[in-house]
């Protein structure tokens, strides 16, 4: 057997001691002790552990690397944070954005991680973010796999041009659809929302991943909206709800019923 790479002697997260891994073609064809095998390229493990990669779920690569920019965080709270990047956004450069991004992928690659879904504001029309980490999304192609999500930072109809810069957004190659139900000014808009973009995802046949309930508020129920939606539309598994806070505030009874749906949902 003419293996690409052969892994000798690794532990395996497991608990597996001391055994090969044999690769082909990207792929695990055999593990064992003692494989007898020829190999283009041989890595000694010297029984150190051999992982899966890690994955970065949520990411917001368009801000990383900016500590600072253009002052720091006084209060330490989102709202603050959510402020400054306002005030940060129109200073903001195809090159600044790109070359932070790169730098992160890098920090990122050193680390082990190697899949990164990463949320990309679409309320500046001018969307220097999104073509700036489409470019990120192609150069980083053969060693990270990025995927980026079309994110109405200020709401999807609490910001003038959210829906359009968003459909662009999708049409210029972004793959996932975004949301902030919370962020609208009304408990009905939020709800609206959340309808709009799961049929823009359904209609597209696209993912969503949406910023969903992200306080303490426990009236704050938009995953339900979420939930209900996904299965209305068939968007069944390829929905994420993130930062779900308010769950935590929410009563038990409501909860109760809450769970359950989310596991229909695939949510």
């Amino acid at each position: 057997m003419m293996l690409d790479h052969l892994f000798c002697n690794v532990n395996l997260p497991d608990g597996t001691e001391g055994v090969d891994v044999g690769i082909r073609e990207g792929k695990i064809v055999v593990v064992e002790k003692g494989l007898d095998a020829e190999a283009l390229q041989t890595t000694e493990g010297k029984n150190c552990m051999l992982s899966a990669p890690f994955v970065d779920s949520h990411f917001h690569m368009d801000a990383t690397l900016s500590l600072g920019q253009p002052r720091l965080n006084q209060s330490g709270t989102l709202l603050e944070g959510i402020q400054l990047w306002g005030e940060l956004k129109p200073e903001l450069t195809h090159e600044a954005i790109k070359d932070r991004a790169l730098r992160y992928c890098d920090l990122a690659v050193s680390q082990g991680l190697l899949a990164v879904r990463s949320h990309v504001d679409v309320c500046d029309s001018r969307l220097l973010a999104v073509e700036a980490l489409l470019e990120v999304k192609n150069q980083v192609k053969p060693y990270l796999d990025l995927q980026l999500v079309a994110f109405p930072q200020d709401g999807f109809y609490r910001s003038k041009n959210a829906e359009s810069n968003l459909l662009k957004a999708l049409d210029l190659g972004v793959e996932v659809v975004g949301g902030i139900p919370h962020f609208e000014r009304t408990m009905e808009e939020g709800r609206l929302s959340v309808d709009a973009l799961c049929r823009i995802a359904a209609d597209r046949g696209l993912m969503v991943d949406m910023h969903c309930d992200e306080s303490d508020d426990p009236m704050s129920r938009h995953v339900e909206s979420l939930a209900s939606v996904a299965i209305r539309y068939g968007l069944q598994g390829r929905v994420t709800g993130s930062h779900l806070t308010s769950m935590h505030s929410m009563d038990n009874y409501y909860v109760s019923k809450l769970i359950p749906l989310m596991v229909e949902s695939g949510v």
